[in-house]
């Protein structure tokens, strides 16, 4: 069941539009406000939460991905940047 959804997911990233607009499209997830993230599309905010997981393990090393539990860690960084809107997400993970 694992590996089904984590194909699914996986699918689902690699299907996002990874082209520029003539805007330029650019997110420095680095900087981004939690005022910004909760306004974020579901696509752009699942693609940032792998990008976040991949910050999370060059930090601690662990690179496992639990399929179950990116649904509820997307509700709790969505809890407390909607309570803490001018912090950051990367502050927010690091709590």
């Amino acid at each position: 069941m694992k590996k089904v959804c984590f194909a699914i997911v996986l699918a689902a990233v690699l299907a996002l539009p990874m082209t520029a607009s003539a805007k330029s499209d650019k997110i420095d997830f680095g900087k981004l406000p939690c005022s910004s993230f909760v306004q974020l599309d579901a696509q752009t905010m699942t693609m940032f939460y792998f990008w976040l997981d991949g910050y999370a393990s060059a930090k601690t090393g662990d690179t496992t991905l639990d399929v179950n539990a990116v649904e509820n860690n997307l509700t709790q960084i969505m809890k407390v940047c909607k309570q803490n809107p001018k912090k950051t997400v990367l502050s927010v993970i690091a709590d």
